[in-house]
């Protein structure tokens, strides 16, 4: 079955080469054609007039003589949006060297700065937006993009704008539901997990995956992009974390694990990762070995880290919320719980807000729990329930 899903992959990654390729040529082509489209210039309309003329025919014949100039070096071809699009497609590609992701576009990312976030107080927007169960949900570092990843096997893009939510694309190529989401830092790409035991890359501008990772046995419960270039680790239900280099389209290390992974999370040279035998293990990246246990109070159902990656976010199936400070030695940690509040599933999720002043999980009843961060009290119970056990928030 393993060798049937590599098979699987590989012909995908083919095909999307393929494609690739073909995409280039056409390109090529066009530039071709472009270059061949003479543009001519009359000089004679360049030259200066000796009849005398008064300020404003002066300013009018100006005009005219620019508007002439400026239609004589235009050209249909050489400036038509598809052109224009094609030369700078040319240019991405030849800054990233033909790779699936570059040094260059992590480096020049932006990076989004929250001063201070405060707390909602009623949805401000609501729609179906899957035909089944969403999974997963994602912002991407510029907050005007939102992700989401369901049961129904597609992961669909919305542009978000004055709290609305606009449709703008849809991916597909998982054979199954979708369990995690993860926008790279510079918003161009996008990694997902699957129950169908892979992990897959897309460009947004592409609808088709670039790569599909396989090599699990089981679902796939966590995909990140590491802290490292042309790298993203894998967890999985099959009890290993797996590390794959994007260039090679290829996993170049596995770690077996003792329990269950439900969640990773990344950080500068380490990976963290949580687990159904109640612990939280943090792994060099270097050496690829575990350096770190920490003690959980039950099942870990998902990870968060705060934006600056000094604290960390457990959430747990004896319903409670842990927040350990990374930067101490002796990993101070506090606990977040509520009167009603209940981990209704192996895959309910929690974050931490961007200024890390709050956290949030949600409840099986349906509702949104917000804790503060350092008084340890409950902020509010969010009034809009969710139909169904509300396992995952942004």
């Amino acid at each position: 079955m393993i060798h049937l899903k590599q098979q699987a992959a590989a012909r995908m990654n083919s095909r999307n080469e393929r494609r690739s390729r073909a995409r280039e040529a056409n390109l090529q082509k066009e530039l071709q054609t472009a270059a061949r489209s003479k543009v001519t210039i009359d000089s004679s309309s360049s030259a200066p007039t000796s009849r005398s003329t008064s300020p404003k025919n002066e300013n009018q014949d100006q005009e005219s003589t620019e508007q002439r100039h400026t239609r004589l070096f235009r050209s249909a071809s050489a400036t038509s949006p598809r052109i224009l699009s094609s030369i700078r497609e040319l240019f991405d590609r030849k800054r990233r060297g033909h790779s699936v992701c570059s040094l260059e576009e992590d480096l020049t990312c932006p990076v989004g700065i929250c001063l201070s976030a405060r707390v909602p107080a009623r949805a401000l927007h609501v729609l179906d937006a899957h035909e089944q169960g969403i999974n997963a949900v994602r912002f991407s570092s510029s907050s005007d993009l939102l992700a989401t990843g369901g049961t129904d096997r597609v992961i669909k893009l919305w542009e978000v704008r004055a709290g609305s939510l606009t449709h703008r694309a849809t991916l597909d190529g998982s054979t199954e539901g979708i369990t995690c989401i993860e926008f790279d830092p510079t918003g161009l790409r996008i990694l997902a997990a699957s129950y169908d035991k892979s992990a897959l890359l897309w460009r947004l501008d592409d609808s088709v995956p670039k790569l599909t990772l396989t090599g699990h046995i089981r679902k796939v419960t966590a995909a990140r992009f590491s802290s490292l270039p042309h790298q993203v680790v894998t967890g999985s239900a099959d009890r290993t974390i797996r590390l794959w280099d994007l260039q090679r389209a290829a996993c170049v290390q596995v770690v077996e694990v003792a329990s269950y992974c439900s969640d990773l999370v990344c950080s500068e040279n380490c990976i963290i990762s949580g687990h159904f035998d109640s612990k939280i293990r943090v792994w060099d990246t270097r050496a690829v070995s575990c350096v770190q246990e920490l003690p959980a109070q039950g099942k870990v159902t998902s990870l968060d880290l705060s934006a600056d990656h000094r604290q960390l976010l457990s959430c747990c199936r004896d319903d409670c919320l842990q927040l350990v400070d990374l930067r101490r030695r002796s990993n101070d940690r506090m606990c977040f719980r509520a009167e009603g509040f209940k981990c209704g599933s192996d895959s309910t999720k929690a974050v931490i807000s961007p200024d890390g002043c709050f956290l949030a999980a949600g409840s099986a009843d349906g509702t949104v729990y917000v804790w503060n961060a350092s008084t340890n009290n409950l902020e509010t119970r969010l009034p809009d329930k969710h139909r169904y056990n509300n396992s995952f928030i942004l």
